[in-house]
């Protein structure tokens, strides 16, 4: 690659990052088309928007840890991220393991994109995946990042190599005490639902790191960084993307966990039930699906278990946040 488009590819990089803040949004293009193209039939493309599905994976297994799913208006200067619980009862294969996070070691990523589309009603046919050792060198190639801790955490799990020893309080985390820090949820109450509010914390913190110190220096590290990174973004995609997205602030920016609630398995299994209500209304508000497109072969439902029905038939309020608003007043987590 010329080193001019290393360049805009690094700017392109960066202001991915900047508006879907997560070391999640680090791109590199692996073997990319002479053109610099790729086909796919998406309206969203001509409009400037992108449906972009993130998936963090675990070093084990291959299961996905972590999920988010983007929308990315370059148009209307907005972005929305709704986090995926990975424990989301989902049917995407006939057999009896249906949590979610197993779906991208069985589909692949473009499986995975197809299954979203089909059962959300919108168009996911763009996606960027990435394990946990990309995280720690995206952290460090930034310099680590500050972060406001909740609680004292300490844990062990030497099945895993997992050895988590932080402090609470305003923490510089290099990406070693990053991975502790984003991997933690023995302390919260709700477990991996509270996670994901310190993932919000940790990604708003590290957008404003971003952005306040952007330079070219930093963008070829964040590069470097990005090696690992499997996405089917074009070259074209990610120059448009940086011309355009770099105008998004982070109070354009809104955060929110899928909602749902826990919900029992009769192996007592626990699973995460999704809000059909609830989850129809966002991906109809904030990614283009046609009203009564969301769920049309009940993908989401447990039919056959009470508790997974009520949750999924209900309608389960769920909290929204700009990264501004998280950036300075932080999320309240349940503590044990």
């Amino acid at each position: 690659m010329r080193k001019t488009n290393k360049i805009l590819l690094s700017v392109a990089i960066i202001a991915i990052i900047a508006v879907l803040i997560s070391a999640m949004a680090v791109f590199s293009v692996k073997d990319p088309e002479p053109d610099g193209s790729i086909e796919v039939d998406s309206p969203l493309v001509a409009e400037r928007a992108y449906n972009v599905l993130f998936v963090g994976t675990d070093r084990e297994a291959g299961l996905a840890d972590v999920m988010m799913l983007a929308h990315l208006d370059l148009a209307a200067k907005r972005a929305f991220v709704m986090q995926i619980p990975r424990d989301t009862y989902a049917e995407y294969t006939d057999g009896s393991y249906k949590k979610l996070n197993g779906a991208y070691s069985a589909l692949g990523a473009e499986g995975l994109c197809e299954f979203l589309s089909n059962a959300l009603g919108i168009d996911v046919d763009r996606y960027a995946v990435m394990g946990l050792d990309t995280v720690r060198d995206v952290i460090n190639a930034i310099g680590g990042v500050d972060v406001n801790i909740p609680c004292d955490m300490k844990y062990r799990d030497k099945s895993q190599d997992l050895y988590i020893d932080l402090r609470a309080g305003l923490q510089h985390l290099d990406g070693d005490a990053a991975e502790q820090f984003l991997r933690f949820r023995s302390g919260y109450i709700e477990g991996d639902i509270d996670r994901m509010d310190a993932q919000k914390i940790f990604l708003a913190a590290t957008a404003k790191k971003i952005r306040d110190e952007f330079s070219l220096p930093l963008a070829y590290r964040l590069l470097d960084a990005a090696d690992g990174i499997e996405t089917n973004f074009s070259m074209s995609e990610l120059l448009g993307i940086a011309l355009d997205a770099a105008d998004i602030g982070s109070e354009d920016i809104t955060v929110a966990t899928m909602p749902g609630a826990e919900a029992r398995a009769s192996s007592g299994a626990s699973y995460y039930s999704i809000s059909g209500g609830a989850v129809s209304s966002i991906v109809e508000s904030f990614f283009g699906a046609e009203r009564g497109s969301f769920d049309r072969e009940g993908k989401f439902l447990n039919e056959k278990n009470a508790s997974f029905r009520n949750i999924y038939n209900g309608y389960t309020e769920y909290k929204s946040y700009t990264l501004a608003e998280i950036a300075q007043n932080g999320i309240e987590i349940d503590l044990k």
